[in-house]
């Protein structure tokens, strides 16, 4: 186990590092002190454990991470998807969020923690892995939300080919958190297999997603996936009608969930390589990169298109605070947060 911080040149004067780690195995991965940006994931071929691919989409330069409006494979808070009408009550206190999606909330605000320089806290080096302690403090209002937000993001990578992403928070005024990680993945990776995610296999382990309104707020009910295209339980292949008739960006309740259970797993056809998902919330978004534009200017001289890219968001509910019969993302003082996802790399998937 290896790692090395580098100081990112740029000229606006932001004091940015990366950290890059990699494994005895050779799987590694990159990420920004910038919004704990994730720049890359790279798994080794199973033919040539010296041959990687970089399976994880990404900005071909730091100007276009500081300029995007998207939210690539960053760490996302205080509130992670949607808030219906920007708006919530908490102890009687009513509270406008920006409507950055109008006239909803979503992934924190104008400028969320996808948009925070985060401090390297700690570097904890073991035999069998090495983990990144990341933080940062809201303060209270903060994209119009209460309280003084003291926050901690982990990122792990150990020798079982694991990266594991913890959050934490504490706060002086009781709040509303739901933090994530917004992994834009395609297993196809960036080298003669490049291509949109057709040919993948996704599995979810939930026979349940929050229904949703024209806007994608949860209506408050819950649907039954089973007969219906967003049944996952047993692997599916993505293909092109699947993409045309608009793919998948839904919550799904999990079943049984636990930070040692497999979850839901996504892997290419072509390479064989892909992730398997454990977390202890209740609930993953799944998102088959259905409001991407039209053309980015990616990672390796590749420039991504409309559905290059899927997401598996473990979170607790959207809109949950405006949804009483969803579980709660109310942080009290005295409290703490805390989310915990394990995403096992894996190149043997066939």
């Amino acid at each position: 186990m290896e790692y090395k911080i580098t100081k990112l040149q740029n000229d606006k004067g932001l004091d940015i590092d990366i950290v890059n780690i990699i494994n005895s195995n050779n799987y590694s991965f990159s990420f920004y002190t910038y919004g704990g940006y994730i720049s890359e994931v790279c798994i080794p071929t199973l033919s040539n454990d010296s041959e990687t691919e970089d399976v994880l989409l990404g900005y071909g330069n730091l100007d276009d991470c500081l300029e995007a409006h998207g939210y690539f494979n960053s760490i996302i808070g205080r509130v992670c998807n949607r808030i219906g009408q920007s708006k919530f009550s908490l102890n009687g206190e009513d509270y406008n969020l920006y409507p950055n999606t109008a006239p909803d909330h979503l992934h924190g605000g104008k400028e969320g923690f996808n948009k925070k320089i985060w401090q390297i806290a700690d570097i904890n080096k073991k035999s069998d892995s090495i983990n990144v302690e990341l933080t940062y403090y809201s303060n209270h209002l903060e994209e119009k939300y209460p309280g003084n937000l003291d926050c901690k993001t982990i990122y792990e990578l150990n020798n079982n080919n694991e990266i594991l992403i913890s959050f934490h928070a504490t706060t002086d005024k009781d709040t509303i958190v739901n933090m994530t990680n917004h992994n834009y993945w395609n297993f196809h990776g960036h080298k003669d297999n490049y291509k949109n995610i057709t040919d993948h296999v996704v599995r979810i382990s939930s026979n349940q997603i929050c229904e949703t309104d024209e806007w994608s707020i949860p209506t408050g009910k819950l649907f039954d996936v089973v007969n219906t295209k967003y049944d996952l339980n047993n692997s599916f292949e993505i293909n092109n009608s699947f993409l045309e008739g608009g793919g998948i960006d839904h919550n799904y309740v999990l079943k049984d969930y636990s930070i040692d259970q497999s979850i839901a797993s996504i892997y290419s056809n072509i390479t064989g390589m892909g992730v398997e998902y454990s977390t202890d919330q209740p609930g993953i978004q799944f998102y088959t990169g259905n409001m991407m534009k039209d053309s980015y200017h990616g990672k390796h001289n590749r420039n991504y298109g409309l559905q290059y890219g899927m997401c598996l968001e473990t979170q607790i509910f959207p809109d949950a605070i405006n949804q009483p019969n969803f579980p709660s993302t109310i942080l009290k003082v005295g409290e703490t947060y805390n989310s915990n996802t394990k995403i096992k790399l894996r190149n043997d998937f066939k």
